[in-house]
């Protein structure tokens, strides 16, 4: 008589970690988090809800957690603190899982997603701790401004984290090409550094106590879109010299959160209209991101020929 065995199959707790399938899953939900807390902080913002949790890392003197007296402020802010918790779940998932996925499905060893992965967790504690000097200070802007810009920052790690999940190829670009990515990519940077500063300038402080920075906000808005303009026009140049479809989908982001500023500007700056804007930082940076890094193998001279 022969003896046979059977291997039970792993349980689906074992596979949301241990496949390149739910590396890939974990991978899009931090990224998609990391925008979503963007939004969530923009209404915190615009409905004066900044100071609705009072303290850090309480949210008032008493209690961790908000309290009816808190009113409706304080659950706003309380739930965008919560959603911090989110996202460090979502991050350590992503990091427990890149280092039980050896490799990609393409046979890559996913080392180099470990070391983002690592990244953005860190990030999370970092967030945390400037969250709590916003508050402390009474959502100084300039401290907003950094809290917004790590989250840039984070969104960016996490679409090259994609990118690695999914094994995304890079593709060839001509020198001069790359040159205008990287100009790209710089001016962009400015462009959303510019926004904070006119967001600091303006009427939506988060709070009707909040100070602001100081500067017109007029001056500052015409200072942003000049850059704005500035961006449209090295991308219509890269669009030019690769008449890449890549490129013309970054332009169509572009162009639509420029015209979603414009039309804030001058109805306004109506919520709906500033929340728009908002996710059209976190939607800007990842198709900007995503353009720069797949387009990162620049032709040789013979190639180019």
């Amino acid at each position: 008589m022969t003896s046979t065995t059977t291997t039970a199959p792993p349980s689906p707790l074992v596979r949301a970690f241990s496949t390149v399938g739910a590396l890939r899953v974990w991978t899009v939900a931090s990224l998609v988090m990391n925008v979503v807390i963007i939004v969530t902080g923009a209404i915190v913002r615009l409905t004066s809800s900044g100071l609705g949790c009072a303290t850090w890392p309480q949210c008032n003197g008493t209690s961790y957690v908000a309290r009816p007296e808190d009113g409706i402020h304080g659950a706003i802010e309380f739930g965008n603190r919560t959603l911090t918790f989110v996202l460090i779940a979502v991050a350590v998932g992503t990091l427990v899982t890149a280092y039980r996925v050896k490799t990609t499905a393409a046979g890559t060893s996913t080392r180099s997603l470990r070391i983002l992965a690592i990244l953005v967790l860190a990030g999370m504690p970092l967030q945390g701790v400037i969250g709590g000097i916003t508050v402390l200070t009474e959502l100084n802007p300039w401290m907003v401004s950094l809290h917004l810009l790590l989250s840039v920052v984070l969104i960016a790690l996490c679409v090259v984290m994609v990118h690695d999940a999914y094994d995304v190829r890079a593709l060839t670009v001509s020198p001069v090409g790359r040159r205008l990515l990287v100009a790209i990519r710089l001016v962009t940077a400015l462009v959303i550094v510019l926004g904070t500063v006119v967001t600091g300038a303006g009427p939506h402080s988060g709070d009707g106590a909040a100070t602001r920075n100081g500067l017109s906000p007029e001056f500052a808005a015409r200072v942003h879109a000049g850059s704005v303009w500035l961006l449209l026009i090295l991308t219509v140049a890269l669009f030019v010299v690769t008449t890449s479809r890549l490129v013309a989908v970054l332009l169509g982001v572009q162009l639509l959160q420029g015209i979603i500023g414009y039309v804030q500007y001058f109805t306004g700056l109506p919520v709906l209209g500033v929340v728009l804007h908002m996710l059209g930082i976190g939607v800007l940076t990842a198709a900007t991101t995503h353009v720069y890094w797949r387009l990162r193998d620049v032709a040789r001279p013979s190639e180019a020929g």
